[in-house]
């Protein structure tokens, strides 16, 4: 974003056509984060001989399940549908095993690295890994995604709807209409079946909230949002 003079006034302009989240990969920063994946995936598989020399590649991957989670960096909702969309606890708890499989092979703690790689293996994470490498999306099964989308530079402003595809592609095209001069970013996503049904009862909970009756807006903070989603989600399945 960039502000320019004139007149005595200053106009903010927005380069970027996407949100806070959805920003593209580049070409060269993806192939190096694939290859960081067929590091790992070795490793899990065969041990730590798989990594020796390449250490900094369990760093690479773990940060993008730390991104996933953390949701504070420009491309993490991106990254999150290259991982198939693995739910909070299961980005944290893989982000967390990277750190310590990365420590044991570092300190030479074979037998707790082995650990560790057992860990990612009962979680699936090969099978994530795999998907990342080949760009396979996620499978839905039915299901769908009730999103949220704010800007930064109104973040109270929420967009809470439902799509039955995948929600990158939803955030796109809502980004692209004409009419959107500052590009919503994704907040977040919960996979759920029966996905316009959720939404109406989360626009129910929220209704006090709702800017207009006939719009999905809503002004709120995200973080009250979420809780609210997160609970009906728990309770609801």
């Amino acid at each position: 974003m960039e502000s320019h003079g004139e007149a005595g006034r200053q106009v903010k302009q927005i380069a970027q056509k996407w949100g806070f989240g959805l920003a593209p990969v580049k070409p060269d920063v993806q192939h190096r984060r694939v290859e960081a994946a067929r590091t790992v995936l070795a490793t899990i598989a065969q041990g730590h001989h798989a990594a020796l020399g390449r250490l900094d590649d369990l760093s690479t991957i773990k940060g993008l399940f730390t991104r996933t989670y953390k949701k504070d960096q420009w491309d993490w909702f991106t990254v999150g549908a290259q991982l198939g969309y693995p739910p909070l606890k299961e980005a944290r708890q893989a982000s967390g095993t990277f750190q310590r499989l990365r420590q044991c092979l570092r300190d030479a703690n074979w037998q707790a690295a082995a650990q560790a790689a057992a860990t990612l293996r009962m979680a699936g994470t090969p099978d994530r890994l795999n998907d990342f490498i080949t760009g396979t999306p996620a499978v839905l099964n039915g299901r769908g995604f009730v999103y949220v989308l704010s800007t930064r530079e109104n973040p109270d402003m929420l967009k809470i709807g439902y799509t039955d595809r995948d929600p990158l592609t939803r955030a796109k095209e809502i980004n692209s209409a004409t009419g959107v001069v500052i590009p919503w970013g994704v907040c977040g996503a919960w996979m759920v079946a029966h996905a316009c049904r959720v939404e109406a009862d989360v626009h129910a909970l929220l209704a006090s909230y709702r800017v207009r009756r006939d719009r999905e807006f809503f002004h709120m903070p995200f973080s009250e949002a979420a809780r609210i989603i997160d609970g009906y989600v728990v309770e609801s399945t």
